[in-house]
């Protein structure tokens, strides 16, 4: 490996675990912080190293799990390493290969699905988060457990969301690479 690859890859690792590690410990900006991490994964692409961006991809993240002292309890984790850490290795190879567009997109999607299923089993089934369908107004608490099909409407919006947020990230990937790979090319000079 290049010293600059390494270097690359040493410097991905650490703000992938700084991003993860902040990221465990603060729970509202939890998914912020994983879409950040994913972007700094990708820069030993630059020098097209996979094997740096891969090192980067479990350095940064078991270097991050083991600073939050091993949360299990916590999005981050579980969303890094079985998604947002991944898209942006695969992103690269796929469009260096020439694959179908189309069918990665598809690909993407499917698996972004599979993923936010696991994760909501997950919470709710494993580590027995539940889900309240009460919420309070100007004073007042409304119980909306009555009504009904309220869980086909929750889990309506929830896929609505999921699916929104997905073509968000996926676009927010593919233009962070462009930004990272022009930073770079100011900085290391070929």
């Amino acid at each position: 490996m290049k010293s600059r690859v390494i270097a690359l890859s040493a410097i991905s690792a650490a703000f992938v675990a700084l991003f993860l590690t902040l990221g465990a410990y603060v729970e509202f900006i939890d998914i912020i912080t994983v879409i950040i991490a994913s972007v700094f994964i990708v820069l030993p692409l630059y020098e097209k190293s996979y094997l740096g961006s891969v090192l980067a991809y479990f350095a940064g993240g078991v270097i991050a799990f083991l600073f939050s002292g091993a949360n299990i309890f916590t999005l981050v984790f579980p969303a890094y390493f079985l998604y947002f850490g991944l898209i942006p290795i695969f992103n690269h190879l796929v469009k260096e290969k020439n694959f179908n567009k189309a069918v990665w997109f598809v690909i993407k999607f499917i698996w972004f699905a599979a993923v936010c299923v696991l994760l909501v089993f997950f919470y709710l089934k494993v580590m027995k988060i539940p889900i309240e369908f009460t919420f309070d107004f100007l004073g007042n608490e409304y119980d909306l457990s009555g009504w009904e099909n309220i869980e086909f409407i929750f889990w309506s919006v929830f896929a609505l969301t999921a699916a929104l947020f997905f073509l968000v990230y996926n676009k927010f990937v593919q233009v962070a690479q462009i930004y990272v790979d022009k930073a770079l090319s100011k900085i290391i000079k070929r």
